[in-house]
């Protein structure tokens, strides 16, 4: 046993898996919640496949698995962020990306309502909506992702949420405003 899993045990965080199991447990969400947020469903193997590169770089200096889920999530984000940038510049431009979109995922009439929804709110509140609403985190797991307060998540979440419900053509709960 090493010092550092030493050092982990002594301080009541649990032991951090080997990297692979790791890995089969939370790509398949840390590469969805990039896609929604990239709102591009071919990125989001891409994005995370960067994301977990980059944390097998740092796997030794990760904490417990919470802080490895988290940088996951934070660095896919990011990226996807990145990308929808990159795609507005290149669309821009007047350019196309070739083989933007797989026909087989573009065809899925639900994913491209929730697509296009989640393209009608601000990159923040989409960040927000998909790590509260699809990846299941509290607002405090997502402000640490996002490096925003636990307040800003809940109030890009509030509003992303009411600007989804209105892309998707859902009325408003009642008691809301």
């Amino acid at each position: 046993m090493e010092l550092r899993d030493l050092e982990r045990r002594e301080m009541g965080a649990a032991p951090l898996a080997d990297f692979d199991t790791f890995f089969r447990e939370t790509f398949v969400v840390v590469a969805r919640a990039a896609a929604l947020v990239a709102r591009d469903p071919g990125a989001g193997q891409d994005l995370a496949q960067e994301a977990f590169f980059r944390l097998h770089e740092r796997w030794r200096r990760m904490e417990s698995a919470e802080h490895a889920r988290r940088f996951a999530f934070r660095v896919a984000i990011n990226l996807a962020r990145s990308h929808v940038r990159k795609y507005l510049r290149v669309t821009l431009a007047g350019l196309e990306l070739g083989g933007h979109e797989p026909a087989q995922v573009a065809q899925v009439d639900d994913w491209l309502s929730i697509r296009a929804a989640l393209g009608g709110i601000s990159p923040r509140q989409r960040s927000a909506v998909v790590l509260v609403d699809y990846v299941g985190m509290d607002a405090g797991e997502a402000a640490e992702v996002l490096g925003i307060s636990p307040g800003t998540v809940r109030a890009h979440l509030m509003r992303g949420r009411r600007g989804m419900r209105k892309g998707l053509g859902l009325t408003e709960p009642e008691g809301s405003e």
